[in-house]
């Protein structure tokens, strides 16, 4: 099966690798110099200041000294040159891509892109310090159909997914999202303001992202009982809406789009885990 063929292939090729203790240790070190060794204050100066900020040289060596000592200690290299080399390399690196983000926006998508260039860094000091490029080649030449399937559905149930759910929830958007006609009855809900819609737009589409991720890995772990658990949890956070007599189509727009979430990733889901070979419904 696709399954079991790509992961034995994984498997022989990570099996090349040695020393992944060095590998473990460059991340503990780029963990404690990041988030734990950093004061707020260092990271309010670099985006004030940009490269004239004096924190940053420190925070700089600071990864330097961290990625040395995990060198060291855990590299079965005995050349201090290569050892100095890669500590150089995380440290210059990691001054000119905290450089480069001082002058981006301060939000998710560049902190997301800070931190996986600072892994790849890391990934290609280890690679040098160890010399195992042909592994690495190896492992990537070792990807299959099985491989690319999962990729394909975690993407799916992103941004496409939302951007269909939005269409097909479109003809009843507007009743709901457009601000309610003003009442005299004191005890009508208040009218919500477009800056408070787009507000909840956005926070509802972060949701929609992760419940669909979710669901889909368990689905993919044949975990169905767990699928329950958290449409049954979503639910009590919305019992507030369920109750309200005069929120009626809020009630019913979120059920629809909660289900219609639901039956795509399902879909998704089960296509990725017919393509993978492991059906969790198989036939007599």
């Amino acid at each position: 099966m696709i399954a079991e063929t790509s992961k034995g292939a994984i498997v022989n090729a990570t099996s090349e690798f040695s020393q992944p203790e060095l590998l473990v240790g460059l991340l503990l070190a780029h963990l404690l110099a990041d988030f734990y060794f950093q004061p707020y204050s260092w990271v309010k100066q670099r985006n004030e200041r940009h490269a004239l900020a004096l924190p940053l040289y420190l925070h700089a060596l600071l990864h330097g000294v961290l990625a040395l000592i995990a060198l060291a200690l855990l590299s079965d290299s005995y050349s201090m040159v290569t050892t100095g080399t890669g500590a150089l390399i995380i440290a210059v690196s990691h001054f000119k891509i905290d450089v480069i983000k001082s002058y981006c926006s301060q939000n998710t998508t560049a902190f997301v892109i800070d931190q996986f260039a600072h892994v790849i860094v890391i990934l290609v000091v280890f690679l040098y310090v160890t010399n195992q490029w042909h592994s690495a080649l190896e492992l990537i030449k070792q990807l299959g159909a099985g491989h690319l399937a999962v990729i394909l559905a975690y993407l799916a149930v992103l941004k496409p997914s939302s951007i269909i759910i939005k269409q097909l929830l479109s003809p009843w958007s507007s009743e709901v999202l457009t601000n309610k006609t003003p009442s005299a009855h004191p005890n009508d809900t208040p009218t919500i303001t477009t800056e408070a819609q787009q507000t909840l737009s956005l926070a509802g589409q972060r949701i929609g992202y992760l419940e669909r991720v979710l669901m889909l890995t368990f689905v993919l772990l044949n975990q169905f009982s767990a699928i329950g658990f958290l449409i049954a949890a979503k639910s009590i956070f919305r019992f507030g809406d369920l109750t309200k007599h005069q929120d009626r189509k809020l009630t019913e727009y979120v059920l629809l789009g909660t289900f219609t979430s639901v039956a795509m990733t399902f879909a998704i889901g089960l296509a990725c885990a017919a393509l993978l070979g492991h059906m969790p419904i198989k036939s007599q």
